[in-house]
């Protein structure tokens, strides 16, 4: 029998994976026991007990959660494998990935190697400088942790507020993601982090943040959603991503965006293929959808892809997970153009964006009544609104970025396109 992966889902055993025909293809066969759980995987294909999936979805949904870009082709070659070989990335770094599944090798799970590494600020200091400088995770080659995203950012663990930082290794599991500040972006986590404030505010999530410092370096701490913490207790929720339940090419970093030139391409994504997989979800999550496409919306985010809307897929209940990623980047001076990464009622320009444009792109998805869409959006834009009222922005924030928002929240209310931003 040739080599394979033994994939586990909340600890038990899923099935095998093995070698694809292809660098960036595996193969994956179910257990001839079927799901051990009432957990499922995914919508794209389905987990009959003792079948072959096809290898293309399979590869979409496993590759989904790896690196992107700079940071897999860093951990590739500090590992001496093909950045595009899926197998060898699951075989390295799959004991610890986002979600409950994990890969193992004919030596079982790595449960009695796990462990953590206390983290003085210095430590910390000499990890957070190596993921700016190499965008690689900052893993050490024990570590087997991996998550995905361009941003550098660390993996770490801490069980209690005030307790110190942990580096995990081998198969111990990381419990918050921190990215250090950028000195091209020294706005950035800021951004973030008071983004996910408003978030907070307004109920589309309910994870922590906070800036830390290590010496003199600023950085941002996220509480990962898909764990749970009970002590020194880690216990692993599954999530994917829209990219991997759409079935996306996992080695095209720009499969996760919308492609103006092909609009209805069925190997891109779209508000409507999302709102489509949505509503096989639970009953809340289309609504929840337009929330979050209105909240990116207002905020100025252009990285609303499908990488960055997740869904969680809890006993009795899979639904869209918390808002995450989200950063109001039109107000960064580096920004690109004024595009987003899902049209809106066919326009991608967000100067066009208005409600009337957000109610049209959620009706012509015919799963929910326009008199409904119409009164979610205006809960959307009216909460946001004393969201801003309710939690101030930190100086290190973009300048210019509050007024901003403002502008946006005053245009939409009012019933006009969002135009150009103010800037003050």
């Amino acid at each position: 029998m040739p080599d394979a992966l033994t994939v586990r889902l909340h600890g038990a055993d899923l099935g095998r994976v093995e070698r694809g025909n292809r660098t960036e293809r595996i193969r994956f066969f179910v257990s001839p026991e079927g799901s051990p759980t009432d957990v499922r995987l995914t919508e794209a294909f389905a987990t009959l007990a003792g079948a072959e999936v096809r290898s293309d979805l399979a590869s979409s949904l496993f590759g989904g959660y790896t690196p992107e870009g700079n940071q897999r082709r860093a951990l590739a070659e500090r590992h001496s494998f093909d950045p595009r070989d899926l197998y060898a990335t699951l075989e390295q770094f799959g004991s610890s990935i986002a979600g409950a599944v994990t890969f193992h090798g004919a030596a079982g799970p790595r449960a009695s190697s796990a462990a953590f590494e206390p983290l003085s600020p210095s430590d910390l200091g000499t990890l957070l400088r190596k993921a700016v400088a190499d965008g690689d995770l900052a893993v050490r080659d024990d570590s087997r942790s991996m998550i995905q995203g361009f941003q550098p950012k660390v993996l770490l663990t801490r069980f209690t507020e005030d307790g110190p930082w942990l580096q995990p290794h081998g198969g111990a599991h990381s419990t918050h993601i921190v990215k250090p500040q950028l000195p091209s972006r020294p706005s950035a986590i800021h951004d973030e982090h008071y983004s996910h404030q408003l978030t907070r505010e307004l109920g589309l999530s309910s994870f922590d943040s906070f800036i830390g410092m290590a010496g003199s370096i600023p950085f941002l701490a996220i509480e990962r959603f898909d764990r749970h913490v009970s002590g020194e207790t880690i216990e692993l929720l599954h999530q994917e991503d829209m990219a991997q339940a759409l079935s996306l090419d996992w080695v095209d970093d720009q499969a996760k965006l919308q492609d103006p030139r092909e609009p209805a391409s069925a190997r891109r994504p779209s508000a409507l293929r999302i709102a489509e997989a949505a509503a096989s979800l639970d009953e809340d999550a289309v609504e929840l959808w337009i929330r979050q496409l209105t909240y990116r919306i207002l905020i100025g985010d252009n990285d609303g892809h499908a990488k960055n809307t997740g869904i969680v897929h809890l006993p009795g209940r899979d639904t869209l997970s918390d808002v995450y990623d989200a950063v109001p980047n039109l107000y960064q001076p580096e920004r690109i153009d004024w595009n987003l990464a899902l049209a809106v009622d066919g326009r991608f320009d967000h100067r066009r964006m208005s409600v009337e444009r957000i109610v049209r792109e959620a009706d012509s998805w015919r799963v929910t009544s326009r008199r409904r869409i119409e009164a979610v959006v205006q809960d959307t834009i009216e909460r946001f609104a004393r969201a801003l009222d309710a939690i101030d922005a930190s100086p290190e924030t973009t300048p210019g970025m509050r007024g901003g928002l403002e502008w946006n929240v005053a245009r939409l209310l009012a019933g006009d396109e969002i135009s150009e931003p103010r800037r003050s």
